[in-house]
């Protein structure tokens, strides 16, 4: 726990910089997170983690931010729980549930099946869902890469891998799916968005409204299909498209027509698909 400790310390001073918080407290938050599981009250009553530290950290005369904070680091605590609504309570809970993802699955400790003994599931959805629903604008595979650093090799002769990393991107990712799977967005939306980049998973969710706003459209069925079609026809060309037009080349009055309306067309759309 101490070393736990340390490496959430870490996370949680760094993220609190990155999102414009005092790292001071978030560093004093996480250093007393798990303080009060050495105490008599929470060993007989372990559902009293957090908020016996809560209780402790204040009767010692820390603030009321870092002693909150101790206990919204475990929200959501099941499922249909709310997230941490303070800043620092959810810079904490990112922190934590970073650490033990890192942590169990570089000790080869990733769910099967059914089984889950280290809720390494729950920890995901809690992850994503604070960084998501706190709107928190981090690169998440960025944040793993800071914990699994910070974790380091496990086991003799293990070596940190970039394939571990991936996977454990791809294991957040997997509880978002029944996530928004249970807001009313289908597979099908889910898989369109997560095809290309994305700066943050509050990114990641808008850019999911919009396309489920997209599909509603009456010109969305024809837009799509004209999409594909243009798509195979570049596939079975047999060549790569060229990279540039030289309108100079062209012979007839269609493809001058063409290419004026292509030209106009694209300067109004630049703007609003740089937005």
């Amino acid at each position: 726990y101490a070393d736990k400790t340390r490496r959430v310390a870490a996370l949680a001073e760094t993220i609190a910089v990155q999102i414009g918080l005092d790292a001071v407290e978030a560093r004093r938050a996480a250093e007393l997170g798990k303080a009060d599981l050495q105490s008599r009250l929470v060993g007989e009553f372990p559902e009293l983690q957090g908020i016996a530290g809560r209780y402790y950290a204040k009767a010692a005369g820390e603030s009321d931010a870092v002693a909150d904070a101790i206990d919204e680091a475990y929200q959501p605590r099941f499922a249909g729980d709310i997230i941490a609504i303070p800043k620092l309570g959810q810079v904490l809970a990112i922190a934590e549930r970073l650490d033990t993802l890192a942590g169990g699955f570089a000790a080869g400790l990733k769910p099967t099946g059914n089984k889950d003994p280290f809720a390494l599931r729950r920890n995901a959805l809690g992850l994503a869902r604070t960084l998501l629903e706190g709107g928190i604008e981090l690169d998440l595979p960025t944040l793993i890469g800071m914990a699994c650093d910070l974790v380091g090799p496990v086991g003799a002769g293990k070596e940190a891998s970039f394939a571990d990393r991936n996977e454990l991107h791809a294991f957040v990712f997997d509880r978002l799916r029944g996530y928004f799977a249970d807001k009313g967005f289908n597979e099908q939306q889910f898989d369109a968005v997560n095809a290309v980049p994305h700066e943050s998973l509050p990114d990641f969710g808008r850019r999911l409204k919009a396309i489920a706003e997209f599909a509603k459209l009456p010109q969305s069925e024809a837009l799509a299909s004209a999409n594909k079609r243009i798509g195979n026809i570049l596939k079975k060309s047999g060549s790569e498209a060229m990279a540039s037009v030289d309108p100079l080349l062209f012979q007839e009055t269609a493809e001058r027509g063409l290419w004026a309306a292509l030209t106009q067309t694209e300067t109004a759309v630049a703007p609003k698909l740089a937005a």
